[in-house]
């Protein structure tokens, strides 16, 4: 699974000629499809689209 995030649209729609093929909802995109994984990969850092890192093996991501 990748996330990804778009600051500056929140509710980005990427679409083509055969539809929709990723959708933000609040800033966030989930996916497992690895052809999306590479094309939102491929875009330009300027499109605004970063990819969420994982937390490292082990760290829940709480804080104590």
């Amino acid at each position: 699974m990748a996330t990804f995030t778009s600051k500056t649209y929140p509710g980005l729609t990427l679409q083509d000629e055969t539809g929709v093929w990723a959708q933000f909802a609040g800033g966030t995109f989930e996916t497992s499809d690895a052809a999306v994984v590479k094309r939102l990969r491929a875009l330009p850092e300027d499109e605004g689209i970063a990819e969420a890192k994982a937390p490292a093996k082990g760290d829940s991501g709480a804080k104590e």
